[in-house]
């Protein structure tokens, strides 16, 4: 025998509800901010750590990593499944509350996940104070060449 009416449209409405569920879990492992602040002794990242808190208080944003160089904020940042289909937007709204906070410096911000996870390295290797400035310098170059493409 087959299954009746109403068991069909409950299975149907599980299977869809299981669904929807796993695809709104997936991708969105909150990251916090690593606040690093005067910890660095080579370089002050109080500027990052604030311009990383205003671009986390965005919707579209789930995790963030970010260092200063002299006067260059570099932030980069994971959006949400969803919002990933409005990167510019993100990116062009995160950059301009950074330049509205920080008139004087120069913001840059990314999405790529390259960007990502050097910066990612870079704040733990700033926090733990295991890098010199030499190699500050060189990874700053890297991480601006991944910005350009």
């Amino acid at each position: 025998m087959g299954m009746s009416f109403v068991n069909k449209v409950a299975v149907f409405l599980l299977i869809i509800l299981f669904f929807i569920s796993g695809c709104n879990v997936a991708g969105q492992g909150d990251v916090k901010p690593l606040y690093i602040g005067g910890q660095s002794k080579i370089f002050d990242q109080t500027k990052a750590d604030e311009a990383k808190q205003i671009v986390l208080s965005m919707d579209e944003v789930v995790a963030v990593r970010g260092a200063t160089l002299e006067g260059d904020i570099f932030v980069a940042l994971k959006v949400k499944q969803f919002d990933r289909l409005f990167l510019d937007r993100i990116r062009k709204e995160a950059a301009d509350k950074i330049k509205k906070r920080f008139p004087d410096a120069k913001a840059h911000v990314s999405t790529d996940k390259k960007v990502f996870l050097e910066l990612e390295k870079l704040e733990k290797e700033l926090y733990e104070n295991k890098i010199k400035k030499s190699e500050i310098e060189k990874r700053w170059s890297r991480i601006e060449d991944f910005m350009k493409g």
